[in-house]
C-alpha cells in the first residue's frame, strides 16, 4: 500500500548536495530545493532512503522523513507554481496534469 512522506534535507557539501538532489529529483515531487514528496510503498521508501544514505553524510547533513496523511494536509503560505497548485486541493487544473501524473512521471520517468 503507498502512503505519503515528506523527506527533507540540508546537506552541508556541495557535491553531496547535488548528488542527493539530482536522486531525489528522479523519485519524488519536489515541493521547494531540498524538500520532496513521495508515494510510494514501504518498499519504494526504504530503496530511496537507502539511496539517499549511499549519497549523504549521515554524521554531518540532516535528513528528515515525515509521514503526510494526503498532499491537501500541507499547508502552504506563499503562491504555488501552476505544477505543485492542484496538489493542494487533491484539483488539478486544465493546465496542470493529475496527482497521479506527475507523481507517475516524477517516480518512474
Amino acid at each position: 500500500m503507498k502512503q505519503w512522506h515528506l523527506l527533507a534535507y540540508d546537506v552541508r557539501n556541495e557535491k553531496r548536495l547535488r548528488k542527493v538532489h539530482h536522486y531525489l529529483r528522479k523519485r519524488a515531487m519536489p515541493l521547494q530545493k531540498s524538500v520532496f514528496l513521495l508515494h510510494c510503498t514501504a518498499t519504494e521508501l526504504a530503496e530511496t532512503l537507502q539511496g539517499v544514505r549511499q549519497r549523504a553524510h549521515l554524521r554531518e547533513d540532516d535528513i528528515r522523513l515525515y509521514p503526510v496523511h494526503s498532499p491537501a494536509s500541507i499547508w502552504a503560505a506563499r503562491q504555488q507554481s501552476n505544477a505543485v497548485a492542484g496538489l493542494y486541493t487533491g484539483k488539478a487544473t486544465a493546465t496542470t496534469p493529475s496527482i497521479a501524473d506527475r507523481l507517475l512521471k516524477t517516480l518512474f520517468g
